[in-house]
């Protein structure tokens, strides 16, 4: 089977050129435009969904006539580059690599998966297959995940076409992630005159910045990462109020309850007193790990002499981890340095990834 190159680099070129940061609701409306009539025309049932409270497009395609599918295929349209990347660093080609903004993260993923739908849909219609296409991934896809979910447990397998590891690795397990709001509120006096009289949030929120830091545990991959914290009113005043954003990694569940648990702790037993904390989860997603079923289709692609890594960060892979369907990451063709100016992608592994997985899913799509 043959991959058309030239047309692939030439729609990679047209919607490299899209500025589609996930803010960026237009841009992800023409990309949305884009898959949701290259689908129609290939074949399947196509619609664009609507997510959240700006609407953001999720393009979803199916096999026509079908209420179960053997495979979900997933990618995100969105980048996390703002409007007018695209326009400084449009897309070009150097020595074998197209570059410009989202390339392997992860717009020549999402392409591939239509490129790879076409040929299934021409040369093996009997296998149903369910596409999503999502715009807020680099979000954390909180407004499309009840989408994402709802199409997914659907599917009897899930490949997710994010950007292919070194050496064309895939990924079977990442880092489950939740992120926190901690907001903390004090009592406003002058620092001068009745410093006493306060109770410094900012003072607080140290404490709890320096406990939550010592929950970190590297040998069992959990992190732990306060990036964002503000408080205080004014430079003469004991600051009645602060907050910060925090967001934990793991992959043991149990770590991620002793973690909860000590947030619990630090809430009921403030370090200052009159100091009141609430703490909202604001996301929460899973981690990928390896389950019998994952295990099982590892077996079966074992003639494809496939290799495996884990990562630590999340994909949609995550938003689907607890349905209890195998879930393969890292479907997409190689690059390399996501989210910078460098960011590129391997021409030549586009037709490898094409190959190898057409090959798969007509390999195992049909068994029961």
């Amino acid at each position: 089977m043959a991959l058309q190159m030239d047309q692939y680099l030439k729609d990679l070129e047209y919607i490299i050129n899209i500025d589609s940061g996930s803010s960026d609701i237009e841009g992800n409306d023409r990309m949305a435009e884009f898959f949701f009539r290259a689908f129609e025309e290939a074949g399947f049932d196509s619609e664009i969904r609507r997510a959240g409270e700006k609407n953001r497009p999720v393009v979803i395609a199916k096999t026509p006539e079908a209420g179960e599918f053997e495979f979900y295929l997933g990618g995100h349209m969105d980048t996390v580059f703002p409007k007018g990347t695209a326009a400084k660093r449009p897309f070009h080609i150097r020595e074998g690599c197209a570059f410009g903004p989202g390339t392997v993260d992860m717009k020549a993923g999402a392409l591939l998966i239509l490129y790879i739908a076409r040929e299934l849909r021409k040369t093996s219609p009997e296998i149903p297959l369910c596409i999503v296409l999502n715009s807020d991934e680099e979000l954390g896809s909180v407004d499309s995940a009840d989408i994402l979910r709802e199409q997914a447990a659907r599917c009897r397998r899930a490949f997710i076409f994010e950007g292919g590891r070194k050496g064309g690795k895939l990924v079977n397990e990442r880092k489950g992630i939740a992120k926190f709001r901690i907001e903390i509120q004090g009592m406003a006096s002058h620092s001068g005159t009745a410093p006493r009289r306060g109770a410094s949030a900012v003072v607080e929120l140290a404490h709890w910045i320096v406990q939550l830091d010592k929950l970190k545990n590297y040998n069992k991959g959990t992190t732990i990462n306060v990036g964002l914290m503000e408080g205080g009113t004014a430079l003469n005043m004991v600051a009645p109020h602060s907050k910060a954003l925090m967001e934990v990694r793991y992959v043991q569940p149990q770590e991620f309850k002793r973690v909860e648990r000590a947030i619990e702790k630090l809430a009921e037993n403030p370090y200052v007193e009159g100091t009141q904390a609430e703490v909202r989860k604001l996301s929460h997603y899973p981690p990928v790990i390896p389950t019998d079923r994952t295990r099982a289709l590892m077996k079966d692609l074992k003639k494809y002499n496939l290799e495996y890594v884990k990562a630590g960060g999340t994909s949609d892979a995550n938003r689907l981890a607890d349905l209890g369907i195998p879930i393969i990451d890292g479907c997409g063709p190689l690059g390399g340095f996501p989210h910078s100016e460098d960011e590129f992608l391997d021409i030549e592994t586009v037709q490898q990834r094409f190959d190898l997985f057409c090959a798969i899913i007509r390999d195992i799509g049909g068994r029961k």
